[in-house]
């Protein structure tokens, strides 16, 4: 089975169109759907996606009743949430290597560990992303 990483920018894109929208993102999701993907996240992207609402609440782009409608379909998707603790370590080593934060190499870690695919409307991480495979 194909497994995927989505990152904190990939799935705010499935609610707020305000940026590009990562290829592949709905395929995936189609296919989580039906079974036939796993869709990986870190359990820290619940944490940011919060976070993401409520400054889009704080500059007036969002109501409140917006952020809990989005966050309550984000709970709703076919996603296996992942605690981080066991990738931590390669996560800053991540972030030291490609000059990303740890939040970001996070996402890249967790790829790396299953072996998936990583979706992410970042360009950074995604060059982060096919740069790391050159290491694994």
């Amino acid at each position: 089975m194909r497994i995927v990483v989505l990152d904190t920018s990939a799935l705010i894109r499935l609610y707020i169109p305000d940026g590009p929208f990562p290829d592949g993102l709905e395929e995936h999701l189609a296919a989580a759907w039906r079974a036939e993907t796993t869709l990986v996240i870190p359990e820290l992207a619940l944490v940011e996606i919060a976070q993401v609402l409520w400054k889009k609440e704080k500059a007036g782009k969002i109501r409140p009743s917006e952020s809990q409608e989005i966050i309550a379909a984000v709970m709703d998707l076919p996603l296996e949430v992942v605690g981080h603790r066991t990738f931590l370590m390669d996560s800053l080593t991540f972030a030291r290597r490609h000059g990303l934060t740890v939040y970001d190499a996070v996402f890249l870690s967790l790829a790396a560990k299953r072996g998936a695919e990583l979706v992410t409307a970042d360009s950074r991480l995604k060059k982060a992303f096919i740069d790391s495979e050159k290491y694994i």
